[in-house]
C-alpha cells in the first residue's frame, strides 16, 4: 500500500531506538542481582525506606538505622524505588528503575536529535552504546537516572524554543529568523513549567543538574550567534531566561542542602584519571572498557565529517565543547563525591551523536542500522554473561545468611592476596545483602550525613564509614594492625579506615571474601565460623582489649 511505503522509511529509525532500548535492558532481567557495586547498598537502603514505618526510632524494625529526610539533592531512587516496591516488591521495583533509567539514556538523545533535526536519523543508535557505561556499571543510580532524566529535559527545550515555535508558525522549512522569535515572545508557562522540571532533577541529582545548565547556557550562546547576530540584548534575555530556570534549585542549595559530614575539597588529579576517562566511555562488563568499539565510533564519525558524509548541527557545537571540556578537566573528588571525573564522558559520547547526521543513502543507513544493533545485542549478551557469573556467587550467600545471626554486626574482609588481580569492588558491598534479611549492622551502608536519607542510630555512627573516602573494606593483612589500633601503620589506613580502630570490640562477623584462592592465614581474632568457595564467615573475637 502507498502509505505503507511512505510510513516505513519516515519512522523505521525510531524503531531502532526502541529495540536497542529493549536488548540493553535485558541483562537486569537475566540475573537476581547485576554485580554493579553499589548495587546491594542500595538495594539495602530502599527496603529499609519502604519498609518506612518508625519502630522506637528504628527503620522498619532494624535497631541500627533510622530514616532521616532531608532536602538532599540526591534522592532520584530513595524516592521512586521504595514506592513502586509497595506495588512489586524491592529487586523489581529496582530493575524497573534502572530499566527507566536505560530508556532515557538511549532515547533521551534520540529525541534531542529529533529537536534539531525534526526527525530520527541513525545517529542517535550509535550513541546507545554509551548508555552501558561507568555510571551504569558502577551502580551509581541517582546519577545515572538523572542524567538520562536531562537528556529529556534537554530535547523539550529545543523543541519548545522560541525558535521552533516561529518556524512553526512561519511554515518555514529553514532556519527560524530571529525576528520572528522575538515578536513571538516567551511564554511565562514555559519557564515555570523547565523551572519545576530542573527543580526535580535537581533533586534526583545535584550534578546532573549542573551539567544541565552547561548543556543549556551553552546552546543558548550558540543560538545568539546563529540567530541574533551576536546581538548582546538579544544575549542578555538568553542568560536571563536560564538563570530563572535554575532560580529555584539555587536557593534550594544554598538554603536547604543539609551540611555533610562527607563533604571535602576539590581534588582533581587529572594524569592519574585521564585513562578511567576514556574507559569510562563504554563497559560491557565491570572494569572491561571496549577501546576498540570507543575508537571505531568517535574515528567513523570524524571520517564521515571530513568526508561530508556527516554534519553536527550548528547549534551543539558549543554544547559539545562544553562537554568535552568537563570530560577531560571535571575533578576525581567534590562535595564529598568521588567519580566527579566519571560523570561526564558518556554524557559527551551521547550528546556528540544526537547532534550528528549521516547523509548517505537509504540501503547505506539501513545497512549501518542493522550493524549496530547487531553489536548492541552482542554487548547485551557479553554483559548478561558476566552478570551470571557474579549472580551464582550473590545467590550463594544469599544462601547462607541463615548463617548468620539476627541484628549481628558484620564487616566485609578482603583477601587480596587470594583475590588476586581480579576486581573485587563488586563485593565490596556483598554483606548489605543481608541488612533486610537478617536486621544487620554493616560499615559500608550509604549513610553519609547530609548525602543520604538512612543513617545510623548511636553508638553505631562511630563504627561506620563516614564519607566515600572511607567506603571500601579492609585487606586481612591489615586487621592486626587494625585491632591493636595502630592506624598510622599507613596513610592509606588512617584515612580510610578510622572507624574499625579496635574493630574486634564492635564486630560479630567477619565476611572475608577470598574467591577460592590461596588464602591468607586467618589472624587471631577470627575464628572460623562457615567455610565457602567464594566467601568465608568468620566470628569476631573480642580480646581484653575490649573491657577497657
Amino acid at each position: 500500500m502507498a502509505w505503507e511505503r511512505d510510513w516505513t522509511p519516515r519512522h523505521w529509525t525510531g524503531f531502532t531506538l526502541i529495540a536497542a532500548s529493549l536488548m540493553l535492558v535485558t541483562p537486569l532481567w537475566n540475573v537476581w542481582a547485576p554485580a554493579m557495586p553499589d548495587y546491594p547498598a542500595h538495594l539495602a537502603s530502599f527496603a529499609l525506606i519502604e519498609q518506612g514505618v518508625f519502630h522506637h526510632g528504628a527503620a522498619g524494625g532494624n535497631a541500627f538505622y533510622h530514616l532521616q529526610w532531608n532536602f538532599v539533592p540526591n534522592l532520584a531512587s530513595e524516592i521512586l524505588v521504595p514506592l513502586l516496591a509497595r506495588l512489586t516488591g524491592v529487586i523489581v521495583a529496582t530493575k524497573l528503575f534502572l530499566t527507566a533509567a536505560l530508556f532515557l539514556w538511549i532515547l533521551g538523545p534520540g529525541a534531542i536529535h529529533r529537536a534539531l533535526y525534526g526527525r530520527v536519523g541513525i545517529a542517535p543508535l550509535f550513541g546507545s552504546f554509551f548508555a552501558y557505561n561507568a555510571n551504569f556499571i558502577w551502580g551509581f543510580f541517582n546519577y545515572y537516572f538523572a542524567a538520562g532524566l536531562s537528556f529529556a529535559i534537554f530535547a523539550a527545550w529545543i523543541a519548545t524554543s522560541e525558535e521552533r515555535r516561529a518556524k512553526r508558525v512561519s511554515g518555514s522549512s529553514g532556519p527560524a529568523k530571529a525576528t520572528n522569535a522575538a515578536s513571538l515572545g516567551e511564554r511565562p508557562g514555559r519557564l515555570l513549567g523547565f523551572a519545576l522540571a530542573i527543580t526535580a532533577l535537581y533533586f534526583c541529582h545535584i550534578f546532573a543538574a549542573a551539567s544541565l545548565l552547561l548543556m543549556l547556557a551553552s546552546f543558548e550562546l550558540a543560538q545568539n550567534f546563529r540567530l541574533d547576530n551576536r546581538d548582546l540584548p538579544a544575549l542578555g534575555r538568553r542568560a536571563l531566561r536560564v538563570a530563572l530556570l535554575y532560580v529555584p534549585a539555587a536557593l534550594a542549595f544554598v538554603l536547604l542542602k543539609p551540611r555533610s559530614t562527607g563533604e571535602g575539597g576539590v581534588e582533581f588529579n587529572l594524569a592519574d584519571t585521564m585513562l578511567d576517562r576514556f574507559q569510562s566511555l563504554m563497559q560491557h562488563a565491570f572494569d572491561t572498557s571496549d577501546y576498540v568499539l570507543t575508537a571505531i565510533l568517535f574515528g567513523g564519525l570524524a571520517l564521515a565529517l571530513i568526508l561530508r558524509k556527516a554534519r553536527l548541527h550548528p547549534a551543539m557545537w558549543g554544547v559539545l565543547a562544553v562537554l568535552l571540556v568537563g570530560a577531560l578537566g571535571a575533578p576525581e573528588w567534590a562535595l564529598g563525591g568521588w567519580a566527579v571525573h566519571l560523570r561526564l564522558p558518556a554524557v559527551f559520547g551521547a550528546m556528540l551523536f544526537a547532534s550528528a547526521e549521516l547523509r548517505m543513502p537509504p540501503p547505506a543507513r539501513a545497512s549501518l542500522a542493522v550493524l549496530a544493533l547487531t553489536m548492541i545485542a552482542g554487548n547485551a549478551i557479553l554483559l548478561t554473561q558476566n552478570w551470571l557469573g557474579y549472580d551464582l556467587v550473590y545467590r550463594q550467600f544469599q544462601a547462607s545468611l541463615e548463617e548468620i545471626p539476627r541484628g549481628s554486626r558484620l564487616l566485609t574482609v578482603l583477601d587480596g592476596n587470594a583475590i588476586g588481580g581480579r576486581s573485587d569492588q563488586p563485593y565490596w558491598h556483598m554483606a548489605e545483602f543481608a541488612v533486610p534479611e537478617r536486621g544487620v549492622f554493616t560499615p559500608l551502608l550509604f549513610t553519609t550525613k547530609g548525602q543520604h536519607v538512612v543513617q545510623w542510630n548511636q553508638p553505631y555512627a562511630r563504627y561506620a564509614a563516614a564519607s566515600a573516602q572511607q567506603g571500601s573494606p579492609p585487606d586481612v593483612d591489615e586487621l592486626n594492625d587494625l585491632a591493636r589500633g595502630a592506624l598510622d601503620a599507613n596513610a592509606e589506613m588512617r584515612e580510610g579506615l578510622p572507624y574499625l580502630d579496635h574493630f574486634q570490640c564492635h564486630f560479630d562477623i567477619a565476611v572475608v571474601v577470598h574467591l577460592g584462592g590461596k588464602r591468607t592465614p586467618a589472624p587471631s581474632m577470627l575464628r572460623l565460623r562457615q567455610d565457602g568457595s567464594f566467601f568465608s564467615f568468620y566470628d569476631i573475637l573480642p580480646d581484653r582489649s575490649c573491657r577497657q
